[in-house]
């Protein structure tokens, strides 16, 4: 029996929706529970002594301790009094382990001994901050950057010798304080053992930018601090208000974050916290209470994993795979969940049937201004107007797109290569190499209908992810 075009192509799509379903429901086999990997600020205890902390590790959920030192706490200083053998006897004791040590006094530039001593204790993470001049945006943070990284290479010898990772906190007034300067360390990090300590304390308090910004630099995340800015963290404010940086009490919703940190499969330490009015201080009067507040948040987050709804899936990079980031891009687009535009038939046939629409001067095939073109169904963000090149084949013709915003794959027809949005699975058009027409060899040929033109200047609406009923 012989079957047209439409056909077929419904067959294929009903195969691959098939065989997506199957792998999904592979893959949720074989792949294990997500779950944060937490470790305990000893500073949450004030200047407690550390042997009486240590108990407290696995009372929070916790497997390891990090040790802060003056003025935060004074768990750092009390090693050096009791000394590593007996540290080291008693963390054994209690089967826990050392897995970080924060060190801000030293600065990324004076940890040798201090990556000697953490080798001796089997500690494989240091936190400390950036050094380099601040407010830099564009060009001038990349640079920056990239100067910051090039001075720290010869400790990153020493870090590789000891198998220790430097983390990196973003910080308030310094070099690594924005969200770009954390894209741009991601891209630019040259090795595994120089990583960041992400605190979404000191960034702009937005849940959904904070997701999307662990789904870009995931493979560097070494530390996440499970810690929002409330009102704070000053002496004039109340220690009610002082607890609104605590996961679950302030208003930042967690539930986008943790769920990116499942999506990437985040491996590294989660640390709940928070800044005292005065420093050294315990959040609570005590032991007891500081461990409840901590098992209060830890509650809070376990029920926004279970929450997170699934959304489309993100592309993972990997550490070898980084996704780029453009100069002069300082902001991503938003995101916000829901349901896509509402097409016309017209718009329906090309986008979510794989039709194609005349060719032709219309649409956009002729437009020379700057500017983005976005997903008419979804919002996002596909092509910049700098790759869009005059081909002559009546269509409107890129050489390049934004970074994981175009998937490609077989067209049904067998013989051309696909091309759809990352985000919705849109019908966009198709891709072809080597006609020549750019230094690039490429040639994105796009519906226009499938497509819609923000003008350089004007607001780029936030991208729309699906939420699955």
């Amino acid at each position: 029996m012989e079957i047209n075009r439409r056909q077929a192509i419904a067959s294929a799509a009903a195969a691959s929706a098939y065989a997506s379903a199957v792998t999904e429901q592979l893959l949720a086999e074989e792949t294990p529970e997500f779950k944060l990997n937490y470790i305990l600020a000893s500073c949450m205890y004030g200047y407690q002594n550390v042997w009486e902390i240590i108990p407290e590790i696995a009372r929070t959920g916790a497997t390891a301790i990090d040790l802060w030192p003056r003025i935060h706490g004074s768990q750092r200083e009390q090693l050096e009094e009791i000394g590593e053998q007996t540290f080291t006897s008693v963390i054994k004791r209690w089967g826990v382990q050392l897995g970080c040590i924060t060190q801000y006094k030293l600065g990324p530039f004076a940890l040798q001994d201090e990556m000697r001593l953490a080798k001796r204790l089997g500690c494989k993470t240091i936190v400390t901050g950036a050094r380099g001049p601040r407010g830099l945006t564009g060009q001038d943070l990349k640079n920056g950057i990239a100067d910051f990284i090039e001075k720290m290479k010869p400790h990153l010898e020493i870090a590789e010798e000891t198998g220790v990772t430097i983390a990196i906190e973003n910080h308030a007034n310094n070099l690594m304080e924005s969200y770009d300067s954390l894209k741009w360390f991601h891209e630019l990090t040259p090795s595994k053992n120089l990583q960041i300590a992400l605190a979404p304390y000191h960034l702009e308090q937005d849940a959904e930018r904070m997701a999307d910004l662990i789904r870009q630099i995931g493979p560097s995340i070494a530390m996440f601090y499970a810690w929002q800015h409330g009102k704070g963290a000053l002496e004039s404010i109340s220690l009610e208000d002082q607890r609104l940086q605590m996961p679950g009490r302030g208003e930042l919703d967690f539930t986008p974050i943790v769920s990116a940190l499942k999506e990437i499969r985040y491996q590294g330490w989660t640390e709940i916290f928070m800044h005292p009015g005065k420093r050294g201080t315990p959040i609570e009067d005590s032991v007891q209470g500081v461990t409840y507040e901590i098992n209060r948040s830890r509650d809070y987050l376990a029920r926004c994993l279970k929450e997170s709804s699934e959304s489309v899936p993100q592309k993972i990079t990997s550490s070898g795979d980084k996704a780029k980031m453009n100069e002069g891009d300082e902001s991503r687009q938003s995101i916000v969940k829901g349901e896509f535009n509402q097409l016309n038939p017209r718009e329906a046939y090309v986008i979510l049937n794989q039709g194609t629409e005349p060719p032709g001067p219309g649409g956009y095939t002729m437009t020379k201004d700057p500017g983005t073109y976005i997903c008419r169904q979804c919002n996002a963000a596909l092509y910049r107007s700098d790759d869009k090149f005059e081909s002559h084949c009546g269509w409107p013709s890129f050489d390049d797109e934004i970074e994981d915003a175009v998937t490609r794959r077989p067209d049904p027809d067998g013989l051309r290569v696909e091309i759809i949005c990352s985000n919705c699975n849109g019908h966009l058009g198709h891709v072809f190499q080597g006609a020549g027409f750019t230094q690039k060899n490429t040639r994105h040929c796009v519906n226009s209908i499938s497509m819609r033109f923000i003008k350089k200047g004007d607001p780029v609406p936030p991208m729309i992810i699906k939420v699955k009923k």
